[in-house]
């Protein structure tokens, strides 16, 4: 019992020292707001601070209570209903965390990468319990949900210790583990749904005013939580290191400054059916641009981002309503690389693609000596209805991109090969520089593997043969993604 109650007190302090930290986020948020005369985040400071409280009250009774009108009440209801929809989506994004890192953890072979898997999903557990403790819940109505979580977080911090003592995971560690992953994906799919109906105007404020027998709405929807989440990816399409900003300096910007005209003749040039081109002012930050709206001859709208160093096209953004398609996706690939080897990229390949309705999407990359050179990764986006390029984003390469010195590999890829569980079908390999943590860039070998119907992309280090990373492709509604 005495073991009980401090394991309980222990969980207490946690839980107080979530709501400290969300109340003093929430007070410097409104001590912002006042200085410019906006006062609507004191009601979210105040529902933070009596938690589940709000479950008695209804947004009427907290005008009252607090001596402001409807309009005022309506006003602070939405912005704590915004309060609890970050603290959900946040659930969710580390549900689906925790679910991407026992899948990469079940892949590996590796007993360092499963160490660092399992200590991963110790912290994603923490942070769920940290997310459920800001949310208006009745917490003996979660008792499974909630035990499942602290077990979670419990159990693989025990793993990751066994693991640092020299220790191995056995069949029935496996096997746990397993039963763990199928329980994160009923989750996942049942916080989906909870999504779905947040972004169709459910409100959690309302909800958990309104009482259902002994408990409120909110959490008699979240009770039977077997959750699923919703992604939000960055991109309609995301491919391996999509994302990857290795540098924080800007070292692939070559050239002197150039001026609005010669920016605003570069964009006139890149662009060939051109009706209408308009200054839309600069920014400054990380990179110095001039931006620039254009109109094609169709009357489609693109907004375009010029370097003030170089000239050169940084983004392009723009979209497209139609489903048609007149030209093939290959033919969208050589639009692409065409448009890539127009703006500068040095020796571009396409390393992932994807297509959704007309437009098609790729991932390009600089190759040096045959090397894929993933941290300088260029995105375009193609409407196959007029066969033009819609999308660029060229932020990473001018970030990253410089002539590098690459190491020899002192392993090859058939040697490396045989690290892989035999479990998976090996469908390509290459070599390539990968962007990995701590601001590495490392030269791997990168493997293309199906198992049970998913494809992984498995990394090792050609260097000393250690496994570096793995993703897993998840199937979207929209596309594919990589975690």
């Amino acid at each position: 019992m005495e073991n009980k109650e401090m394991k309980n007190n222990e969980q207490n302090q946690k839980n107080s020292k979530n709501y400290a930290k969300n109340e003093q986020k929430m007070q410097k948020n409104q001590q912002k707001h006042e200085k410019s005369g906006k006062k609507g985040m004191r009601a979210a400071v105040i529902g933070l601070a009596i938690s589940t409280g709000i479950l008695g009250a209804t947004t009427l009774g907290l005008g009252i209570a607090y001596g402001v009108t409807q309009a005022q009440a309506n006003e602070y209801s939405l912005q704590l209903d915004s309060v609890y929809k970050r603290n959900y989506y946040e659930l969710v994004d580390n549900v689906n965390n925790a679910d991407m890192k026992i899948s990469k953890l079940l892949a590996s072979s590796s007993e360092n990468y499963q160490a660092k898997m399992l200590g991963e999903i110790a912290d994603a557990s923490k942070d769920m319990q940290a997310n459920i403790a800001a949310l208006p819940l009745s917490n003996d109505n979660i008792v499974q949900s909630v035990r499942f979580i602290n077990q979670m977080s419990g159990y693989t911090q025990v793993l990751e210790e066994k693991l640092a003592k020299g220790g191995a995971l056995t069949e029935g560690d496996i096997s746990t583990l397993k039963e763990m992953h199928q329980s994160l994906t009923e989750m996942k799919q049942y916080l989906n749904q909870m999504s779905e109906k947040i972004i169709m105007g459910y409100s959690i404020v309302e909800a958990s005013s309104r009482a259902n027998g002994e408990i409120d709405d909110f959490t008699l929807n979240f009770s039977g939580i077997k959750t699923t989440d919703t992604d939000y990816p960055s991109m309609i399409y995301d491919g391996p290191f999509s994302d990857s900003v290795v540098n924080q300096k800007i070292v692939g910007l070559k050239g002197s400054e150039v001026s609005k005209d010669e920016a605003y003749q570069k964009v006139d040039k890149t662009f060939k059916n051109l009706s209408s081109i308009n200054f839309e002012g600069q920014t400054e930050g990380k990179f110095d641009t001039y931006n620039f709206s254009i109109k094609n001859s169709d009357q489609k709208r693109l907004y375009v981002q010029v370097t003030k160093i170089g000239g050169n096209i940084l983004t392009i953004s723009g979209n497209v309503d139609s489903d048609e398609k007149n030209i093939e996706l290959d033919q969208a690939e050589k639009i692409a690389l065409d448009f890539a080897k127009e703006n500068g990229i040095e020796k571009p390949a396409v390393v992932w693609h994807e297509m959704l309705n007309s437009q098609a999407f790729f991932n390009i990359t600089p190759t040096q000596n045959g090397v894929v050179l993933y941290p300088d990764l260029v995105k375009v986006k193609v409407d196959m209805e007029k066969g033009v390029v819609i999308g660029y984003d060229a932020i990473a390469y001018f970030t990253n991109h410089t002539n590098r010195s690459l190491a020899t590999p002192k392993f090859d890829g058939e040697q490396l090969k045989s690290s892989i569980d035999n479990s998976f079908e090996i469908k390509g390999s290459r070599l390539v520089l990968a962007p990995l943590d701590y601001n590495r860039q490392v030269l791997c070998f990168e493997y293309v593997c199906e198992r049970d119907g998913a494809t992984y992309y498995i990394y090792f280090n050609a260097q000393d043969g250690t496994e570096e990373n793995i993703l897993k492709v998840v199937e979207t509604q929209d596309s594919s993604k990589l975690m």
